[in-house]
């Protein structure tokens, strides 16, 4: 017989001493790790039977092993720690964890029947994101908007999606359709249809309706049939269009350009926008009676900085898929990085989140732990309230600091800036140089 192989992940020496010693002594084949990076390293090398992990580590702690692992493979993993919440067993076992211990724990009665169990079991069930699971995070309004999703999934009735841009409207949207079991899911952004090609595109064209209609078409309405359709952005839908839109949601039936015969559809629609719909019909700028008909289930998102707290656990799945997109592995990471990622304003929701933890990783140098400056850096960059001369000196200094290995006398003279120009657009920056540098 084989003898099983476990990675054992513990940052306290003493700890991870003895658990490999009780676990060889077990005929086990024990490979030890003091960190989450560390067993990052470990998995590229070779295959596990099991993972065996604390929960709290640095710079990478159990959950985020975990998580990175079920990216790429199904290896069985048991989390243990010392003081565990339930918030942290849930997301744990949402995240694939087969078990979660708490230590001290007896090795004979608690720990090897664990390890025996899961074993047995063989490679852990696939925990792919679907449906309300979708959505990151542990919150009280995550929760709730998990639920709100479940909710309406059920039905057939018409939702729409409100919240502010790069809130995660179409992520929402799709969710809802994995949970209603319904077939297709198709997607349309309702800015990049033109009035001309409007109803053309929405519920299709026979042959010759138009100049240029050599065939026929079936419009979205049609390839959406069974399934979900996800208007995104109706608040920009053409007025004249609205009332022809309105009538199929009423009705059911779609009669394509130039032809004469209705055609019956069965589909979910499901809407988003970012605008104010209700003072739009105040102001003469959206039907009413097409809003009253969308909002039978009106589902709010709430912006990324209304929830902080899930900051971090968002960003931990941003980075996973960012790392596997790219093939690197899980980089260190410093704890001023979660604390600068934490206290960010985020205007721009999970969207400006994705685009700064991909900054940040483009712009680390080596294997250098990602930190406060990276995230720093890449606010910078993507800041919309700095004028494109602000933007391009913040990116010069950045540039220039880093060829000149975070020295700013040397870095000034070489973009001969003032020390008050320097001293004031540093600040602007908002980093912290001196630390920096005695980093390196």
């Amino acid at each position: 017989m084989t003898t099983a192989s476990i990675l054992l992940v513990e940052d306290h020496a003493a700890t991870r001493e003895h658990l490999a010693a009780e676990l060889s002594h077990a005929g086990y084949e024990v490979v030890s790790a003091g960190n989450g990076r560390e067993a990052l390293d470990a998995i590229e090398l070779r295959p596990f039977d099991l993972v065996l992990s604390d929960y709290r580590m640095a710079p990478v702690d159990g959950l985020a092993l975990l998580r990175s692992v079920r990216r790429s493979m199904n290896t069985p993993f048991v989390l243990y720690s010392t003081a565990a919440d339930a918030d942290a067993v849930f997301r744990a076992g949402r995240d694939g964890a087969l078990h979660f211990l708490t230590y001290p724990f007896r090795v004979s009665d608690q720990l090897l029947p664990t390890i025996r169990q899961c074993l047995a079991r063989g490679v852990a069930p696939d925990r792919k994101r679907e449906g309300a699971e979708r959505l990151i995070g542990s919150s009280t309004a995550m929760r709730s908007l998990r639920a709100a999703i479940r909710r309406v999934a059920s039905s057939d009735v018409l939702v729409l999606i409100h919240g502010e841009t790069g809130t995660g409207k179409e992520v929402v949207a799709r969710a809802i359709h994995e949970e209603s079991g319904r077939k297709e899911f198709v997607a349309v952004a309702v800015p990049e249809l033109s009035e001309g090609v409007f109803e053309s595109e929405l519920f299709g064209h026979e042959r010759g309706a138009f100049t240029g209609a050599v065939g026929a078409r079936r419009g979205l309405f049609e390839r959406a049939n069974g399934g979900t359709l996800f208007l995104d952005e109706i608040g920009d839908t053409p007025l004249g269009m609205q009332v022809k839109l309105l009538r199929v949601l009423e009705t059911r039936e779609i009669r394509p350009v130039g032809g004469g015969t209705v055609r019956a559809i069965d589909v979910r629609v499901v809407a988003a926008t970012h605008r104010d719909l209700t003072a739009m019909v105040k102001a003469g700028k959206f039907r009413q009676d097409l809003f009253y008909r969308i909002r039978a289930a009106a589902i709010h998102l709430p912006p990324l900085r209304s929830h902080s707290a899930d900051v971090r656990e968002i960003a931990e799945s941003l980075l996973s898929d960012a790392t596997k997109r790219t093939g690197e592995g899980m980089p260190a990471i410093d704890p001023s990085f979660w604390a600068a990622l934490e206290s960010a304003p985020w205007l721009g929701n999970v969207r400006e989140l994705r685009a700064v933890i991909e900054s940040a990783l483009l712009w680390r140098e080596g294997s250098e732990a990602l930190a406060r400056a990276h995230v720093v850096e890449a606010l910078v960059a993507l800041d919309p309230g700095l004028t494109a001369e602000e933007q391009l000196l913040s990116q010069r200094m950045l540039d220039a600091l880093r060829r000149n290995r975070w020295n700013q006398e040397a870095a000034r003279r070489e973009l001969e800036l003032t020390r008050g120009e320097w001293r004031t657009r540093l600040a602007r920056l908002g980093l912290d140089v001196v630390k920096r540098r005695r980093k390196r």
